[in-house]
């Protein structure tokens, strides 16, 4: 009841966010990508490209090529 006084979105959909923030983060730090999805609580890969392509518009393969950093 609290957090959707203080949070304009659904909780769910919260975690969801915060949860692609840290695999994007990670990835971009050279964690593979499926030691990440793992981590960070997907069920599976799918489950996983799915959410990070809608988050974001790419794959997350193709976040890494463009963002890995050096």
């Amino acid at each position: 009841m609290y957090f959707s006084l203080i949070c304009p979105i659904l909780k769910s959909k919260y975690i969801s966010k915060k949860r692609l923030q840290a695999c994007r983060s990670a990835i971009a730090s050279g964690a593979s990508i499926s030691s990440t999805y793992e981590l960070y609580g997907f069920s599976d890969y799918s489950a996983f490209f799915r959410a990070f392509k809608k988050e974001y518009g790419i794959s997350p393969k193709e976040y890494r090529e463009q963002h890995r950093l050096e």
